[in-house]
C-alpha cells in the first residue's frame, strides 16, 4: 500500500501518479518517498498496456519542493550523501527511460528536486497561476542541483541560459518558463484538465512528439564552439566574484560542473555532478545556509499569537521621508490602500516620487508592466488634513527618531482614528511601552520596525509595549508576511534586537579608528569577513547623525557600555552626516571616492593593526552584545537572532549568524579572548553572565558539546 503517492489508471492506459505527502503541506523527495516511487516506476515500466504517466500533485499551491534538505544538513560523512544524491539520480534515470510518454503537471512550486524530476519527464505543462514557480535555488543552499539538474537542463534552454537559471537561483512564472522552453505548455489552472486531454489525444495519434520538438529552444549553435562557451565561462566567474567574493563555493562548482560535463555521456555527467555536491554538503558553509533556509520556514508558520489577526484594506502613513515612503510602497505593492498624511504638497511630491523610483526597478526588471504599476499609483492618495481617516485599519508612523514629535502625532491621530484602527511605529530604538504613555488605546499600539531600503531588506521588528493586544500583534505580524517580510517579534527594549547588537559594532570600528587605526584598513577587513559594506561606509549611508542619536538612546538604558561617540557628535555638528550632505567618514561630492580630510580627531598617530585583530574586536563586542539580548530573553532563540542578524544588518550568511559563528569560534575561546581585551580596552569587553556560564557547562548555542 503506497502511503507517499496515489495511482489511477484508465482503460486506454493513461494513468495519473499524484504526489501527497501525508501530514504535510508540501511534497519533498525523502529517502522514503523517492523508494516509494522508485518501486512503483518500476512496476509501471513492466506494464505493457500503459500508453501515458502524469504526475501530478495533491498539495494546494505545490507541486514539489524539492528534495528533503534535513537529510542533508543531518548528513556528516559522504556516504550518506553520497547515498541519498544516487538514489535520486537513479530514480530519475528510471523516470526518463520509461517507455511510454510522461508528463509533469505542474500546478504549485516545483523547485530543486521537483524540477529535476520534472526535467526526466518527457513533457512538462505549467499554470499561469502566480503560485506556480519554477526553478533551481540549491546554490542559495550552498549546493549545486544534485538529481541531474545541471546534466538535463541545458539541452533544453541551451546552455547560457541554464547556467544563468543556476546560478541565479531564478524562480520563474509559468509564462516565462515557456518562453524559455523549460515547459511544453502553459495554461491556466482551470484549462489543466482540457490540455491534458490534448496531451492524450496527441499521444494516442503519436502526433505530440513531433509538435512539441519542434517548438523547443535546445542548445544554441554558437554554445557547441569551446571559445563561446569559455567566454560564457568567464562572464558568469566574473559575476559570480562580484557578487560572493568567493565565499560561496557552490556558484564556482556549477561553472566547474557545466564546464567539464557538456556533452558528456548522460550516466558520465551525473557521477561528476555527484561527486561535486557530496563534497559540498559537508562544508560548513552549505550546513550554515541549509540551518537559515530551515529558520526561515519556521518562522514563516509562526505567528507569536494565538489571537485571529484583522486583515488590514486601509493604511495610512505619517512622515513622507526615505523609510515612510518605502513602508508605502509596500504596502501598495501588495495593493493595500495607502494614504500619506503630510506637512506639505512639496513632501508628498517627494514621496510619490520615491515610491514610482522603487517600481521603476521592476519595471525594468520586467516585473511589471507600466500599465500594472499606473493602476497600482492610483491607489497612493495624500492629504494635508485627516479626511478619510476615520476608516482606516492601519496606520504606520514614520517621523523623525524624536519622542516628542512621535507623542504629537499619535495625539492628533487618535483624536479621528476608530479605536480599534492600529497604530505602529517604526521607530528603530525608543521604547514601545514609553511611546505609548500617553495614548487613550495603549492596547492597539505597537511597534512595527522596517529596515533600509523597505523594498530590498526582508525583516520586520514587532514589538509589543506592555500593553499591546495579542490581537494587535498578531495583525501586524500577519500584515508583515502579506508584505513579504520576514517579522520577528522582540521584546520591548531600547534599540530592540539588531541596532542594540550592530551599534556597539559600528562603535568600536570608529573607536579603534580614534586610536589611529587606518579606517579603509578597518573596512577592507569586515569586508573581507563577509559583511556587506565597511562599518564606516555603513555609517555613512545609514547617517552619522542616526548613529549618534541612536547611540544616546542605548547609553541611557546600557550605560558606559555602549557610549556615545564624541567623535560622531563632533561630525553631526560640523555637518558631516554621511552621504546625504555628500561628507561623513569618506567625501562624496566626486565619482571617486575618497577619505574625507576634515575628520575632527584629535589622535592624528597612526598605528597599525592586523586584520584579524580588527575582525576579533568588531565581531566579539557583537556576540557579547548578542549574548545579552538572550540573557534578557529579547529574542525567543538564538535561532531567531541569527535570522534577524543575517536578515537585518546583512551579517555574512555562510556563517550562519553571530550565534552560530560563535560556536564556530567555541565559547571557551572567546570567554578567554573577551577578558583579554577587557584588562586592555575596558568594561565593554567584559563577558556576559551566559557567556560564562556556557563556558562553565561547555554550552553551545545551537545544542550540543
Amino acid at each position: 500500500m503506497m502511503k507517499y503517492f496515489k495511482f489511477e489508471k484508465n482503460d486506454n492506459g493513461i494513468a495519473t501518479l499524484i504526489f501527497d505527502t501525508p501530514k504535510s503541506n508540501a511534497n519533498v523527495f525523502s529517502s522514503k518517498s523517492m523508494f516509494e516511487l522508485e518501486i512503483q516506476i518500476e512496476k509501471l515500466a513492466q506494464d505493457k498496456d500503459m500508453q501515458a504517466l502524469f504526475i501530478q500533485s495533491a498539495k494546494k499551491d505545490i507541486f514539489i519542493a524539492g528534495a528533503d534538505i534535513t537529510e542533508i544538513k543531518t548528513a556528516y560523512d559522504e556516504q550518506s550523501v553520497s547515498t541519498f544524491i544516487k538514489q535520486g539520480q537513479e530514480l530519475f534515470n528510471k523516470i526518463e527511460n520509461l517507455p511510454f510518454a510522461t508528463i509533469a503537471v505542474i500546478d504549485g512550486a516545483c523547485l530543486g528536486g521537483g524540477l529535476e524530476m520534472a526535467l526526466a519527464c518527457r513533457y512538462r505543462i505549467a499554470t499561469t497561476d502566480a503560485h506556480t514557480k519554477i526553478g533551481l535555488p540549491e546554490v542559495n543552499l550552498g549546493l549545486i542541483p544534485g538529481f541531474g539538474g545541471t546534466q538535463r537542463l541545458y539541452s533544453l534552454i541551451g546552455y547560457a541560459k541554464a547556467m544563468e537559471l543556476i546560478l541565479g537561483a531564478k524562480q520563474l512564472k509559468g509564462e516565462k518558463a515557456l518562453k524559455l522552453g523549460l515547459v511544453d505548455a502553459c495554461v491556466p489552472s482551470g484549462y489543466l484538465d482540457f490540455k491534458k486531454e490534448e496531451y492524450v489525444k496527441g499521444i494516442l495519434e503519436d502526433t505530440l512528439d513531433a509538435k512539441i520538438q519542434g517548438n523547443r529552444k535546445g542548445i544554441k549553435w554558437y554554445e557547441y564552439i569551446s571559445f563561446i562557451r569559455n567566454i560564457i565561462d568567464s562572464m558568469a566567474k566574473k559575476k559570480v566574484m562580484a557578487k560572493t567574493a568567493g565565499h560561496y563555493p557552490a556558484p564556482l562548482v556549477v561553472l566547474e560542473v557545466m564546464q567539464s560535463t557538456f556533452l558528456k555521456p548522460l550516466q558520465e555527467g551525473l557521477e561528476i555532478e555527484r561527486e561535486a555536491e557530496v563534497k559540498l554538503a559537508l562544508t560548513p558553509v552549505s550546513k550554515n545556509l541549509i540551518e537559515l533556509f530551515l529558520i526561515s520556514e519556521e518562522l514563516k508558520r509562526d505567528s507569536f499569537s494565538k489571537a485571529k489577526p484583522k486583515d488590514i484594506k486601509y493604511s495610512s502613513v505619517v512622515g513622507t521621508g526615505v523609510m515612510g515612503s518605502g513602508i508605502a510602497w509596500a504596502m501598495n505593492h501588495k495593493d493595500i490602500d495607502v494614504r500619506l498624511k503630510v506637512r506639505s504638497y512639496e513632501s508628498a511630491a517627494k514621496s510619490i516620487q520615491n515610491i514610482r523610483k522603487i517600481y521603476d526597478g521592476i519595471i525594468k526588471r520586467r516585473r511589471l508592466t507600466i500599465r500594472e504599476v499606473d493602476l497600482k499609483m492610483d491607489k497612493v492618495s495624500f492629504t494635508k488634513e485627516y479626511k478619510g481617516f476615520e476608516n482606516m485599519d492601519f496606520l504606520l508612523e514614520a517621523v523623525s527618531e524624536n519622542q516628542t514629535l512621535k507623542d504629537e502625532v499619535y495625539s492628533e491621530f487618535e483624536e479621528v482614528l476608530a479605536p480599534d484602527s492600529i497604530i505602529a511605529s517604526n521607530t528603530s530604538s525608543i521604547s514601545i511601552s514609553l511611546l505609548a504613555k500617553t495614548l487613550k488605546y495603549p492596547n492597539r499600539f505597537v511597534g512595527m520596525h522596517f529596515f533600509n531600503p523597505v523594498n530590498r531588506m526582508p525583516l520586520v521588528e514587532i514589538i509589543a509595549g506592555e500593553k499591546t493586544d495579542d490581537k494587535t500583534v498578531a495583525t501586524v505580524v500577519n500584515l508583515a508576511k502579506k508584505l513579504g517580510k520576514t517579522p520577528i517579534k522582540i521584546k520591548d527594549s531600547a534599540g530592540f534586537l539588531v541596532n542594540r547588537i550592530l551599534l556597539p559594532y559600528l562603535q568600536e570600528a570608529v573607536m579603534m579608528f580614534e586610536e589611529g587605526v587606518d579606517l579603509q584598513n578597518i573596512d577592507k577587513s569586515l569586508l573581507e569577513f563577509g559583511m556587506p559594506m565597511g562599518p564606516f561606509t555603513l555609517i555613512d549611508t545609514v547617517g552619522v547623525d542616526v548613529g549618534a542619536n541612536v547611540s544616546v538612546i542605548l547609553n541611557n538604558s546600557y550605560g558606559d557600555r555602549i557610549k556615545p561617540s564624541t567623535l560622531m557628535q563632533n561630525m553631526v555638528d560640523k555637518g558631516f552626516l554621511g552621504k546625504k550632505t555628500k561628507k561623513g567618514f569618506y567625501d562624496y561630492s566626486s565619482k571617486e571616492l575618497l577619505l574625507n580630510p576634515d575628520i575632527p580627531r584629535e589622535n592624528s598617530e597612526v598605528i597599525g593593526m592586523s586584520s584579524e585583530d580588527i575582525v576579533q574586536r568588531a565581531m566579539l563586542i557583537m556576540i557579547n552584545e548578542a549574548s545579552r539580548c538572550l540573557e534578557e530573553n529579547v529574542v525567543d532563540n538564538a535561532r531567531y537572532l541569527d535570522m534577524a542578524m543575517v536578515m537585518g544588518t546583512g551579517f555574512p550568511a555562510f556563517r550562519g549568524g553571530v550565534m552560530r559563528y560563535a560556536d564556530e569560534i567555541g565559547i571557551t575561546k572567546i570567554v578567554d579572548a573577551l577578558n583579554e581585551l577587557s584588562a586592555t580596552y575596558g568594561d565593554r569587553f567584559t563577558p556576559s553572565e551566559l557567556l560564562i556560564n556556557m563556558k562553565k557547562n561547555n554550552e553551545t548555542f545551537y545544542g550540543g558539546a
